[in-house]
């Protein structure tokens, strides 16, 4: 009898383990469910707002978001060329953005959540987020989930990084850590296409997306105490003092010797300058254009005379010099600045000079179809517009004149222009007809190869940020 009361004792026990395994087990899965369904509906919450920019997206970010901005707004701030240069290159972009876009009195009263706000209106972050995202391989773990968006809901598109959320006093959050790390792999993208160096590339991002010269003033933390130095690192001693100097391009026109021309290249900092006879480059005691004979320039400096000459089989114009050894070669953002001390305009111009990708052309100039007085014959290319030190600059072109003929065929339909442009895009050696204020010259210009043998039909695209 007492072995039957145990085992009923023994069965009853078990039932109750059972029920309550499986009552817990029911309630685990419900409870996952329930999170999953919660972060799911925060992450289409979340594309939707920041393609709105809709300022209730600053609600479904956690805490560190707002932390992390104003750390950026502290740097923007107060801190010096050594505390920039200690961030993640598009930490630094960011946080010049912010100290050269946003008056600094302005900027002190924000919190980290206005500013994030801005950040999104902008465009730092969430610049390709669309509300028909969709999130897809969710995975929740505890307090923490990743997922992975889907661009427009499709199988076939997955986002190039993973969306981060984390659950904050009982409520599902987002993590800004998804969107920086997607700029990190943006930026490292735009490096290996365009073969910049990391600052290089940074400071290319940032005056793009200024439209204005960096200055070296720039660097000046503008509410540091008075008196303070820009700090920051100097040209490694293990750099070339003498820029590597070499002729990309020749241009003569034998109707104005004065209008010959050659583009001179530093291979050390990938800048290139149209010079006519009398011109300088470099800095105050840069290098003058002495003059030019056939395919051979000589330049003089501090008395010295030295001649360079077109090298046919160089390497192209679009391979950038890399160093075998990188951080030899790698300099500062304030470096960079400090580069373009003494030129005018843009450094990001200065470093697209003579470059042929088929966008870089279009950019360069606005040649416009000029038709004939009967409305039935085209007479050629009006050069409305001119980005200085351009191709089109470089080959003789000027506003104002009217293309007439290239490579010895006149232009006298649109599949005429179509051809120029194919021309522009590879030929080494290229002829143009102009008129010039009554005037008819001629230009003939020879270059180094314009493209790299491998790839390069393939356009570089552009970095996030300076698409918009």
């Amino acid at each position: 009898m007492l072995r039957l009361r145990t085992g009923f004792a023994l069965a009853a026990s078990a039932l109750v383990l059972l029920a309550g395994l499986f009552f817990t087990a029911t309630r685990d899965r419900s409870d996952s469910v329930r999170d999953e369904s919660a972060v799911v509906g925060l992450a289409s919450r979340w594309v939707a707002s920041v393609a709105a920019r809709d300022p209730a997206l600053v609600e479904l970010l956690d805490t560190s978001a707002a932390d992390y901005y104003e750390r950026l707004r502290d740097v923007a701030l107060h801190g010096d060329v050594t505390v920039l240069e200690a961030l993640a290159p598009t930490d630094q972009l960011q946080a010049l953005f912010l100290r050269l876009t946003v008056d600094p009195n302005e900027l002190e009263e924000m919190s980290g959540r206005q500013i994030l706000l801005k950040a999104v209106h902008e465009r730092w972050i969430g610049q390709d987020l669309r509300r028909t995202d969709e999130i897809r391989e969710l995975v929740v773990t505890g307090d923490a989930a990743t997922g992975r968006l889907y661009k427009f809901g499709q199988e076939d598109r997955p986002d190039r990084g993973r969306q981060y959320f984390r659950r904050e006093n009982g409520e599902w959050r987002v993590e800004l850590r998804g969107e920086r790390e997607r700029l990190q792999q943006d930026f490292e993208a735009f490096v290996a296409r365009s073969g910049l160096g990391p600052s290089e590339a940074a400071f290319f991002i940032l005056e793009t997306r200024l439209l204005r010269k960096v200055r070296i003033a720039d660097f000046v933390p503008p509410l540091a105490d008075r008196g303070t130095a820009i700090l920051g690192n100097s040209v490694p001693k293990n750099r070339a003092t003498t820029p590597q100097l070499r002729i990309v391009a020749v241009r003569e026109s034998p109707d104005d010797p004065r209008l010959t021309a050659v583009t001179l290249e530093d291979r050390e900092g990938s800048l290139r300058s149209v010079l006519s006879t009398g011109d300088t480059v470099g800095d105050e005691n840069g290098y003058r254009l002495l003059r030019i004979e056939g395919d051979r320039a000589w330049l003089e400096r501090d008395g010295a005379e030295f001649a360079l000459d077109l090298d046919r089989r160089g390497p192209p114009l679009d391979q950038r010099p890399r160093a075998r050894d990188a951080s030899a070669t790698e300099i500062s953002l304030l470096e960079q600045a400090r580069l373009g001390e003494y030129r005018e305009g843009l450094m990001t111009q200065w470093r697209n000079v003579g470059l042929r990708g088929r966008p870089q052309l279009l950019q360069q100039a606005w040649l416009v179809p000029e038709i004939g007085e009967k409305r039935d014959t085209l007479l050629g290319l009006r050069v409305r517009k001119l980005v200085e030190n351009s191709f089109w600059h470089q080959i003789g072109l000027a506003e104002g004149d009217l293309v007439e003929r290239v490579n010895g065929v006149a232009l006298d339909s649109m599949a005429r222009w179509q051809e120029l442009l194919r021309s522009a895009g590879g030929d080494q050696e290229i002829s143009v007809i102009v008129e010039r204020d009554g005037r008819t010259l001629r230009f003939q210009t020879e270059t180094v190869p314009p493209h790299s043998m491998a790839g390069h039909e393939k356009e570089s695209g552009a970095y996030a940020w300076n698409r918009r």
